[in-house]
């Protein structure tokens, strides 16, 4: 009767475990990436209609003042620190970095055809990710961005030349910065 030798496993066998174990990763790692930054654009994305939700409560109250003129488009900043404007009960934090204070906002226009408010929001974080001025019903995952290439990086100059249509014409709207003054939020004096 011939001995068996069990001592372990042969090079060959061990290399053979090590290659497909690479090729799952390398088909793997790449798709739970993909997935994982999936589901942050999509809690992002809840997380900014939270803030214009919050945004629509004060203007519906009144809170801020009567943002009633439709050549004005007024922007409520959104910021990290407890300044900001906008304040939400739970959460206001950015899955991908911090907002960049000073270019994310959540822009209201009045429209005076038929009474109504509009809101939109842009944003750019430290992480590089961003998304141009959209309106409310616009937003989702794949409006969020990266790296911020069709952003600019000052958005309200881009503002000054923006024309929002109101359903009946073109209105060309002059951009008016919002700021956390006095224990309130009110128009910045320039």
């Amino acid at each position: 009767m011939k001995k068996i030798n069990k001592k372990g496993f042969t090079l060959i066998e061990l290399l053979a475990v090590i290659v497909i174990l690479g090729l799952l990763m390398a088909i793997a790692i790449p798709s739970v990436t993909r997935y994982i930054t999936q589901s942050r654009k999509k809690t992002l994305a809840s997380t900014i209609d939270q803030f214009i939700t919050e945004v629509a409560t004060n203007v519906n109250d009144n809170s801020w003042g009567a943002l009633s003129d439709a050549s004005k488009l007024y922007f409520i900043p959104v910021s990290n620190e407890d300044w900001s404007c906008i304040k939400l009960e739970k959460g206001g934090s950015n899955p991908f970095g911090n907002w960049v204070d000073g270019q994310t906002f959540v822009a209201v226009h009045y429209n005076s055809q038929d009474y109504s408010y509009e809101y939109y929001f842009t944003f750019i974080d430290s992480a590089g990710y961003g998304m141009p001025l959209t309106l409310q019903k616009d937003i989702n995952a794949s409006k969020i961005v990266n790296p911020i290439k069709d952003i600019t990086k000052d958005t309200i100059k881009t503002v000054q030349k923006l024309t929002l249509d109101s359903g009946v014409e073109e209105v060309e709207v002059k951009p008016v910065i919002y700021e956390y003054a006095d224990s309130t939020c009110k128009e910045k004096v320039a």
